[in-house]
């Protein structure tokens, strides 16, 4: 046999194994949350676990990416995305179906991460992505279902911080360097003092009407401020205000984004828990141009934040039934009526068998 006793009983770094109620906990939450996606009529996708390399081209995930080369050559990448994947599907498999399409999806992502970085490569992911959805109405309704999900699943005390990309010296929150960068690439002034302004506004939704006032004279970027506040207005109307915050000096790891990016935090974590937002350009890539908006949770972190605020999800389950000292037959037939019944049965006793083949009498 080969491999050493090492590697033969310990999984590499960066993986996971779940058993018995480690298992069960994953599975309640995964069920919360998938009968939110089902209760705002998204439709579950289940992608595959490899596509071709290129799918999942670009600096964000591309150095992330587990890849080799297959049989016929091809070279192919084990999934360390859904966005990217349901963006292809959409425009091949699904290219005659009218937008928006909404799909959800769970399951296993894997992306590379160093060993000294102390993260997981192995991620669970549970999302939906409304393909085909337009403007500040479908991005306020991918919050609130984010919202719902978090609720339903009794977390208490997060926060929806929306975000808006700028880039390079943005995501510093150094307003002194954006001024200098701008005025190496010869932006006038006013754009400067601006781009600087956006990069030191967060915290309250108020900020929107101070950022979209600083811009009056570029209509464009005043614009997207405009349609960002929309969304924000929106969620305080729906209830949301209390858990939402605003951060216009944020950017977003994934370089698809193209808008309005959101966050999910909660007290007791050093990280977010889930996100998401709008990416009006991928889909091009694969030949279907349309705006898009979505986003995930990630399960491994929801459960950390679960088991560190007690919140249950529901797992203990039926009472484990013992069918006690009986021939076989009776004790399979009687297995079978109270599972019928939604019982939960052990066969076997925890010493030895709990039941006997037919013509053996009990000791």
């Amino acid at each position: 046999m080969n491999g050493t006793p090492h590697t033969l009983v310990q999984i590499p770094p960066g993986v996971q194994c779940f058993v018995g109620p480690e298992a069960r906990r994953r599975r309640a939450i995964e069920d919360v949350v998938l009968s939110v996606f089902e209760g705002w009529d998204y439709e579950e996708i289940i992608p595959p676990l490899l596509d071709y390399a290129d799918v999942f081209a670009g600096p964000a995930l591309g150095p992330k990416t587990y890849s080799f080369v297959g049989r016929d050559g091809s070279l192919l990448a084990l999934r360390p995305d859904f966005t990217s994947l349901l963006a292809k599907i959409a425009a091949g498999r699904l290219r005659d179906r009218p937008a928006p399409i909404r799909l959800y999806y769970s399951g296993e992502v894997l992306r590379y991460e160093p060993p000294k970085a102390g993260r997981q490569s192995e991620l669970y992911q549970m999302g939906l992505e409304q393909l085909g959805g337009v403007g500040p109405a479908a991005d306020a309704e991918v919050v609130a279902i984010a919202a719902e999900c978090l609720d339903r699943l009794g977390l208490t005390g997060w926060v929806i911080a929306v975000l808006e990309e700028l880039r390079n010296r943005v995501e510093s929150k150094d307003a002194d360097g954006v001024r200098e960068a701008c005025a190496r690439h010869g932006v006038p002034s006013g754009v400067a003092a601006a781009t600087a302004l956006l990069a030191s506004l967060g915290g309250d939704p108020a900020v929107l009407a101070e950022a979209e006032a600083a811009l009056s004279p570029w209509p464009a970027a005043q614009g997207a401020v405009r349609e960002l506040r929309a969304v924000a207005d929106a969620l305080e109307d729906a209830g949301l205000g209390p858990n939402l915050a605003v951060d216009l000096g944020e950017v977003r790891g994934l370089d698809y984004y193209t808008g309005m990016v959101f966050r999910l935090y909660a007290p007791g974590l050093g990280f977010e828990v889930g996100g998401g937002g709008r990416y009006d350009g991928l889909l091009a890539r694969f030949g279907r141009p349309m705006p898009a908006v979505g986003f995930m949770l990630g399960l491994d972190r929801v459960a950390a934040l679960m088991g560190r605020q007690g919140a249950d999800p529901g797992t203990a389950g039926p009472r484990v039934e013992s069918l006690g000292d009986m021939p076989l037959g009776k004790a399979l037939a009687r297995a079978r009526e109270r599972r019928k019944a939604g019982g939960r049965i052990r066969f076997a006793a925890d010493g030895g068998e709990a039941v006997r083949p037919a013509g053996e009498t009990a000791p």
